[in-house]
């Protein structure tokens, strides 16, 4: 039976909102939650550090990307060449945490869950919030107990533009950890028949995934095609 999110994760969360506030940032998005991840405990900050994505080199990137935040940053590097001025275009507003409709009938409270993460002080951004939902889903694709600290390691590594940005800026193999992080945190063997239903309904689960991934933050995941090994190992 799934037991919801671990102590941990929620720790992460908090750990998350209080560095955006110490580094005196507007928002707390996905670059914030990968330098709580990093600062939490073993085995999986020993995996992060072991690739060189230390809480420090993670705030360098992070005020590097302030105050639009990582995936402002990774919209600047896209549009530059096309001559755009992301900056200029959107005025110093927060119009990045703006969804881009109104939100769907389901899940009942997305919207209320909305409101919830902009009262935050500093706001939960888009991307942070998308983030934490993609990792929620995988958990619950790899029939987890828990939805715990490395299903939001995988997924932001995985799916983040901004944090696919904050890595490539610390000159950190992104590949080579989203790998990493797989071998050491495989789905659960505990149970044949669970693992049978992985396979089987692996692609379902990794179309909707990614879809209210995208929709949320209205930015293309970065590794769409590393998810099926995710969910079913």
């Amino acid at each position: 039976m799934f037991q919801g999110d671990h102590p941990d994760l929620n720790r992460t969360i908090g750990r998350a909102l209080k560095l955006a506030l110490d580094l005196g940032h507007p928002r707390t998005g996905s670059e914030h939650l990968l330098a709580a991840l990093s600062d939490g405990p073993a085995p999986l900050n020993a995996v992060l550090h072991h690739h060189g994505a230390t809480t420090s080199a993670i705030q360098d990137a992070a005020h590097l990307a302030a105050p639009l935040g990582a995936g402002g940053a990774a919209d600047r590097t896209v549009l530059a060449p096309l001559g755009v001025d992301l900056d200029r275009l959107l005025g110093g507003t927060p119009a990045l945490d703006h969804p881009a409709g109104r939100e769907p009938l389901l899940p009942l409270g997305a919207a209320k869950a909305r409101k919830h993460c902009a009262s935050l002080r500093p706001p939960l951004g888009l991307d942070a919030q998308a983030s934490y939902e993609a990792s929620l889903r995988l958990a619950l694709a790899r029939r987890e107990r828990n939805h715990r600290p490395e299903h939001l390691a995988l997924a932001l590594t995985a799916l983040d533009p901004g944090v696919a940005w904050v890595l490539k800026t610390a000159n950190i193999d992104r590949k080579a950890l989203l790998a990493d992080l797989a071998a050491t945190f495989p789905p659960p063997r505990r149970n044949p028949l669970l693992t049978a239903e992985r396979h089987l309904g692996h692609r379902a689960r990794h179309r909707d995934l990614v879809r209210r991934y995208q929709r949320t933050t209205g930015r293309e995941v970065v590794s769409a095609s590393a998810l099926p090994a995710l969910i079913i190992g």
